[in-house]
């Protein structure tokens, strides 16, 4: 399977106008019972106190952000698009926070021109399977997090149904040597961990979101009669689970929330 993404053309195409914002709006959109699950294990299992200073990587829209901030936390956004920037501080406007989160443009793998430190809660949500180099990211967030910290993260499973269909329509489109850049990879639960060791984190707990959700994109495939079935299939389980803790069906849900704290091991 192909799981190398391009160093260049990958930040190139999240950085561009007109590309992620196309298709990226989890509040929105039949799947968005989906992305609500992620916000309610944070809320579930993270304890987050007003008095903290949270750093959102990869904002994208902003929902963690403004989350967050809703909740009292002093909040730093940041994101490597202009464009998807520009978007989570009209919603925060709109949601009444302005000026209590500070926007700022960088990429996760570079966060040297913040806070190194200070930060109680580090959030990495919806990117882990777009950066290029984990590892490297991972140091730059271990960096900024502070003693007692946490750190919160999102990754698509390669145990899950949806990471494998998504697998095979990468290694289709290598196999036909598309043109177009593969924007995503996969993970397992264990090599999520080696990374996280290798650089001074140590894993706490991890949730699986959609163990029958076949297609996390929120406006792909919608008129697709087996969409709106396999849909049928995942509203149903997050009635009755809106999300797994840990075991095998965490491993195997569409995207798993993981929980980890700074250790002293490690360094890259």
């Amino acid at each position: 399977m192909v799981d190398e993404l391009d160093p260049k053309a990958v930040p190139d195409y999240f950085s561009n106008p007109g590309t992620v914002e196309r298709w990226w709006s989890p509040d929105q959109g039949p799947l968005a019972f989906h992305y609500d699950a992620e916000l309610a294990i944070l809320d579930d299992h993270l304890k987050v106190d007003p008095a903290q200073h949270v750093l959102d990587v990869g904002t994208g829209r902003g929902r963690f952000a403004i989350h967050m901030a809703k909740q009292g936390c002093r909040v730093v956004a940041v994101d490597i698009s202009r464009e998807m920037l520009g978007l989570a501080q009209e919603a925060a406007r709109e949601a009444g926070l302005d000026g209590q989160i500070r926007f700022h443009e960088s990429s996760a793998d570079d966060l040297s021109d913040l806070e190194q430190g200070k930060f109680d809660l580090v959030l990495c949500m919806e990117l882990f399977d777009h950066l290029p180099d984990l590892g490297r990211a991972l140091a730059s967030m271990r960096a900024v997090i502070g003693p007692e910290g946490r750190f919160a993260f999102t990754y698509v499973a390669s145990e899950s149904v949806y990471g494998r269909l998504g697998n095979i329509y990468r290694w289709l489109k290598s196999w036909r040597k598309s043109d177009r850049v593969m924007i995503s990879r996969t993970y397992s639960l264990a090599e999520v961990e080696r990374q996280l060791a290798a650089n001074g984190f140590e894993l706490d707990d991890h949730f699986g979101v959609g163990v029958l959700c076949l297609n996390a994109q929120t406006r792909l495939f919608q008129d697709n009669l087996l969409f709106r079935l396999t849909l049928a299939l995942a509203r149903v389980e997050a009635r009755r689970w809106p999300y797994h803790r840990g075991g095998r069906l965490a491993r195997m849900g569409a995207h798993v929330v993981g929980v980890a704290r700074p250790t002293t091991r490690g360094s890259r």
